[in-house]
């Protein structure tokens, strides 16, 4: 899941970097892609349940290894869930005895913050992990504010128009999903009408911000039109299962009407754009033009190739442009992303095919998990064994740690780099040989990709290793994160929270962190086979059948 903070991220590290510039002397264009655009009045739309044989392959393949229900069984994880269940009700509960209905609540002071326009993010964006972890009387409660929210008043704040969907419109689709609870596909089709108004630009790629009261759309930067790859192209999901149980073709094909525009640009004709499928982060929403930036599967980039794989599988195999742009991306993300440290592991940098950046930002370590999904939806045993080795090494940044936690960033030499560490200073140096990379920035803010991913590779692979590498993970955020009044984040990774504190705990730490490491150690039947998450692991239901059409 991809946040506000990185963009400070992202500009603070193209900005600062002692490796930007590495040549990849032999890298060849990758063919065009097979894309083509839509020509049926459902957008996305390509035929590929009239492939012969290749979609019911595809249904019958399961994701969920058959190892794991024994797994849970014999290794009695049974109470590290009610661990993990005890450490979210001791935030959920400082909140909703506080500060019940804002946004969020300061851990330290236990004041409310508005952050995102008032209408409760916490309480929404943890709809779904209240229900799954069973605490359905405080699920009511949060129904009862839902049902009184107005989405046309923004709380005298502009909102974010891709972190309003991902957390409240996937929040309360998911909510109606798991209870069949009207009222939140009611307040879900109420909000997404709302954020409609963001899409009645010129080209249909959407603004950044939204004056709800209004429908005035503008950039974060207050002027301009600038955006970014994921915050135009991370709609896809949300808006294709409400149009499927609103019956109402319009969210879709606003979304996929973003990825028509997206396609218009080719390679060589806009800034950093050299390789198809590689795609810059920048993108100006007027003119419907890339503006630069290197390709990144981490900020200002990881949803939209997530959401390609997981709109494919959660539309039923049906929208075939979407496989076909995963399958261009993922070719260009193993020859030009994914790249062998000194260490011989496996890290995620930024390039635009040309140059390469060897930074690792925590937001790219979903990577492994939505590669390991697509490994096994398309029977793809090398694209799962990178998922392990990708993995593995986004592990390792926080294993290595004293507090077994990661950094917001890390730095890694690619091999065959300058054996003297050129550029690099006597701290960084000592760290690169001791764990094979450096602390970029060492601050750890409660994310949740890391974890996402070795969700995805326990579930997947039914390795036991993963269980252990989860509990090694809980237990630093419990000795090194939790206050009061929940949990915060640490300035430091090296320090824990005697190197000072973060007191931030967003939305996504109750949509995301607290239940990914639920479902690790939990026997619940939200399986891989029958529901696919969002970016903010909102999970949707696999039980609605796609031909084209939403009547």
């Amino acid at each position: 899941m991809y946040v506000d903070f990185s963009h400070l991220l992202y500009f603070c590290i193209v900005g600062n970097l002692f490796l930007d510039s590495i040549p990849l002397s032999h890298a060849k264009p990758l063919a065009q892609s097979v894309s083509t655009y839509p020509t049926s009045a459902v957008f996305g739309l390509d035929g590929l349940a009239s492939t012969s044989g290749f979609v019911q392959q595809c249904k019958s393949r399961k994701v969920q290894s058959s190892r794991f229900h024994g797994l849970l069984r014999t290794r009695d994880a049974s109470s590290r869930a009610e661990d993990v269940k005890k450490g979210f009700l001791h935030a959920w509960n400082a909140y909703q005895q506080n500060t019940f209905g804002a946004d969020e609540i300061d851990p330290m002071t236990l004041e409310p913050k508005t952050t995102r326009n008032g209408w409760g993010a916490t309480m929404v964006d943890g709809l779904d992990t209240l229900w799954i972890m069973g605490l359905h009387d405080q699920f009511d409660a949060v129904k009862e504010k839902v049902a009184k929210l107005n989405f046309r008043k923004g709380g005298g704040q502009l909102a974010k128009v891709f972190e309003t969907n991902i957390r409240y419109v996937g929040g309360l689709i998911s909510a109606y999903e798991l209870s069949n609870d009207d009222v939140f596909l009611k307040k879900a089709k109420e909000l997404a009408d709302v954020l409609m108004d963001a899409f009645d630009t010129p080209t249909g790629v959407p603004w950044q911000m939204l004056e709800v009261e209004t429908g005035k759309g503008s950039s974060e930067g207050g002027s301009g039109s600038s955006n970014n790859l994921a915050e135009i192209g991370s709609y896809q999901m949300e808006f294709f299962r409400l149009s499927q149980l609103t019956k109402d073709p319009k969210y879709h094909q606003a979304a996929q009407k973003v990825i028509d525009v997206i396609l218009k640009n080719k390679p060589g004709e806009v800034p950093s754009y050299n390789v198809d499928g590689l795609y810059p982060t920048g993108f100006d929403t007027m003119s419907g033009k890339f503006t630069g930036g290197k390709a990144s599967w981490g900020a200002l980039g990881d949803s939209f190739y997530e959401y390609l794989i997981k709109t494919w599988y959660l539309s039923d195999f049906g929208l075939k442009r979407n496989l076909d742009m995963w399958n261009t991306s993922f070719d260009a993300f193993q020859k030009h992303i994914a790249t062998k440290g000194v260490d011989d592991r496996m890290y995620m940098g930024l390039s635009d095919g040309k140059d390469f950046t060897s930074i690792q930002d925590t937001f790219t370590c979903f990577a492994p998990g939505t590669i390991a999904l697509a490994g096994k939806l398309l029977d793809q045993k090398d694209s799962l064994d990178l998922a392990i080795k990708l993995g593995e090494a986004c592990y390792n940044t926080f294993s290595s740690m004293p507090t077994n936690l990661g950094a917001e960033s890390i730095g890694f030499l690619p091999k065959g780099s300058n054996p003297n560490y050129s550029g690099l200073s006597s701290t960084e140096r000592d760290q690169v040989k001791k764990h094979g990379f450096y602390n970029e920035n060492a601050s750890y803010l409660l994310r949740p990709e890391v974890i996402e991913s070795i969700f995805y590779l326990h579930r997947i692979t039914g390795d036991s290793k993963y269980q252990e590498w989860a509990w090694n993970i809980w237990n630093g955020i419990k000795k090194n994160c939790k206050v009061d009044g929940g949990y915060v984040g640490i300035k430091n990774v090296q320090g824990g929270k005697s190197s000072g504190i973060i007191p931030n705990q967003e939305s996504f730490v109750f949509a995301e962190t607290f239940k990914y490491l639920y479902l690790i150690f939990s026997p619940s039947e939200i399986s891989l086979d029958d529901y696919v998450f969002t970016t903010e692991a909102h999970p949707f239901k696999r039980n609605i059948p796609f031909n084209g059409s939403f009547s």
